[in-house]
């Protein structure tokens, strides 16, 4: 922000669900509001004493952009309280107050006018890191239908879109969702409500991809693998979309069923586990190579595992379960190790969980979310778990959730997550 204009606008805080955010100890009593341009340029833009819900921003350049990171604090700690705004363009918000999330660190709190959604297993994702999208799931009645949740404006957006397709996997090109699952592959512009069916490249099928997790590298480009899910057939085939949506197969070293992948800078696509037999990771050089090369390391046979960078020579596998149905456990491997490569163990997690998702927080530590396996009918309860190498403490949820799904958070720092599915609320961990 700048003072080269007159322009200007106001925040609201809103802490959502919680009643206590600002009175549970400890209390902060001052806060400050920083604007973080696209180069991670942070200045100081308002102070303010507590107890207060409105911030006046004072004047600032109507052309500018990026992010709002509002801080609670007291003279003892910096950071009890935080949140952060969508980017925005600072004329968007000129003479209006816009509302920001905030909530305490290191708990969850649960955001304002959640939808009516309480699907397990959502297909979750994020487009223009402002809406989030809610659709699939494993309840039949609830599949078809699509939430969308505007975290600029904190509220469902009214009224909801009808997909052409339920997917089983989702990635975005800007407005454009890809939508895949068993029976082919279609694209929505989620602007004007258009669709329209998509003939793959040559090579594999979209039935080797279906179900698969999408990882997204910081240069926009981003990959469906399909060997990370936890059901149908063992694969090899991985869908790349590159910054503008344009497609191309990559293809794994060896197939897998319920592998974990990761993007690490200046390495490539990661995958490890979801193979009894082949070597327990690999890398898709994707820059020079189309293809998987293995490393050293003995085969992982665990099934829905989580992997995380935790930097240049780090990527977490957490959670997961082995094939007599106890935890894999919380282990660390370098993906740019070539001979006699062992994972190093951290901490185990407290439970067993399947399909597990991590977040890297720093080099240190992480978030790592997973259910319980089904038992019968019943969906498995929802746990999340901040990882250390030495500890493990179990972060626990507002309300209980069976088979949610989390997505790294728009509004929070690294290593903050959205949680939803499973029970009728979104919930946010922010740091």
């Amino acid at each position: 922000m700048s003072c080269s204009s007159s322009e200007s606008g106001t925040l609201q805080l809103v802490t959502g669900e919680e009643t206590d955010t600002f009175t549970q100890a400890p209390v902060p009593v001052s806060l400050e509001v920083d604007s973080i341009d696209s180069s991670g340029t942070s200045t100081k833009v308002a102070t303010a004493s507590l107890p207060t819900s409105q911030i006046d921003l004072g004047s600032f350049d109507p052309t500018a952009a990026g992010i709002l990171q509002v801080t609670a604090s007291d003279p003892l700690r910096p950071r009890i309280l935080a949140g952060q705004s969508v980017v925005v363009l600072f004329g968007d918000i000129a003479g209006i107050s816009l509302p920001v999330f905030i909530q305490r660190v290191g708990e969850f709190a649960r955001l304002p006018q959640p939808p009516s959604d309480s699907r397990p297993s959502p297909v979750v994702g994020v487009i223009s890191g402002r809406y989030v999208v809610v659709t699939g799931g494993s309840d039949p009645t609830l599949a078809a239908t699509t939430t969308i949740y505007d975290l600029a404006n904190m509220a469902p957006i009214s009224p909801s879109v009808t997909l052409p397709s339920t997917p089983t996997s989702m990635a975005f090109a800007g407005l454009v969702g890809w939508l895949i699952n068993g029976a082919g592959v279609s694209q929505y512009d989620f602007s004007s409500g258009s669709s329209a069916s998509v003939i793959l490249p040559t090579g594999p099928s979209y039935l080797d991809i279906a179900g698969g997790a999408t990882v997204s590298a910081p240069d926009g480009s981003q990959y469906i693998v399909g060997a990370t899910r936890t059901t149908g057939a063992a694969t090899s085939a991985v869908l790349a979309l590159d910054s503008n949506g344009n497609p191309s197969w990559l293809t794994l070293y060896a197939a897998r069923l319920g592998a974990a992948a990761a993007w690490v800078p200046s390495v490539g696509l990661v995958v490890t586990g979801g193979n009894a037999t082949a070597p327990g990771a690999e890398v898709i050089a994707v820059a020079t190579a189309s293809t998987g090369a293995p490393r050293d390391y003995p085969p992982d046979p665990s099934v829905g595992s989580g992997a995380a960078t935790l930097d240049a020579s780090q990527v977490l596998i957490a959670g997961g379960l082995l094939p007599d149905g106890s935890s894999a456990g919380v282990r660390v491997i370098d993906p740019s190790c070539t001979a006699q490569c062992a994972p190093a163990t951290w901490q185990s997690l407290g439970t067993p969980i399947a399909s597990a998702q991590a977040f890297a927080i720093d080099a240190t530590s992480a978030v790592v979310v997973g259910s319980e396996p089904a038992t019968g009918a019943t969906p498995g309860l929802t746990h999340v778990y901040n990882v250390t190498s030495t500890a493990t403490a179990e972060v626990p949820t507002k309300v209980p959730h069976h088979f949610a799904t989390a997505v790294a958070s728009p509004i929070g720092v690294v290593g903050s997550v959205l949680l939803l599915g499973g029970a009728p609320a979104i919930e946010s961990l922010g740091w």
